[in-house]
């Protein structure tokens, strides 16, 4: 089931989808905010946060066009995080008693979405195991092996050093000393967001 298409799905879907185009810093919604819907991205990004009782930023996810999020409304009341936009985006909305409906009578659509459910899972243990690593060298290197595609050797980011940082768990300071050290020791090269690997990606 993707929701980022509308015309895809079930009728009863598409004529309750709505639409709403967000601003760079815009909550879409906050955390314990009621959880009436679920979304897809149609363009733009945003990620999803929350804050630790001492104020720090913690990223579970970045979400980029075409994929859809907050599919744990479908058995929570609350949402469990702030969904902050990052760039100029435009979601499609269902609400998720419709889509709840849906996947009960439609067993191919309850699995397609269980199939996301996994990938995202499979993100989040990768976050986790980075975090895990406590030199900040380290954990740079190994989020830069993570990122570069199969067989590739070179990663265009679409976000600020700043973010990285902050979805690593790092201060800025940190990670820009870190890449310096990465480039001295000839590992890498970069040129704005892009970072070339010298070493090779599996």
């Amino acid at each position: 089931m993707n929701l980022s298409v509308p015309d895809s799905l079930p009728l009863q879907l598409q004529d309750r989808a709505s639409y709403q185009n967000l601003v760079v810093g815009q909550v879409l919604f906050h955390h314990r905010d009621p959880a009436e819907y679920i979304f897809a991205l149609e363009v733009g990004r945003i990620r999803l946060v929350r804050y630790t009782c001492d104020g720090n930023l913690v990223i579970f996810q970045i979400v980029r066009a075409k994929e859809s999020f907050a599919e744990s409304a479908l058995f929570t009341q609350l949402y469990h995080c702030h969904a902050i936009v990052e760039v100029p985006s435009r979601v499609i909305c269902y609400p998720k008693t419709v889509v709840w409906e849906v996947l009960q009578n439609t067993p191919d659509l309850a699995l397609n979405l269980l199939r996301r459910f996994d990938r995202k899972s499979q993100s989040l243990k990768k976050l986790l195991e980075l975090r895990s690593i406590r030199s900040a060298r380290d954990r740079l290197l190994q989020y830069l092996l993570f990122s570069a595609s199969p067989g590739e050797t070179r990663i265009i980011f679409d976000r600020s050093y700043k973010d990285i940082a902050n979805e690593l768990g790092l201060s800025p300071e940190t990670l820009y000393r870190t890449l310096a050290e990465l480039e001295r020791e000839e590992i890498i090269t970069r040129d704005g967001r892009q970072v070339e690997l010298r070493t090779p990606t599996t």
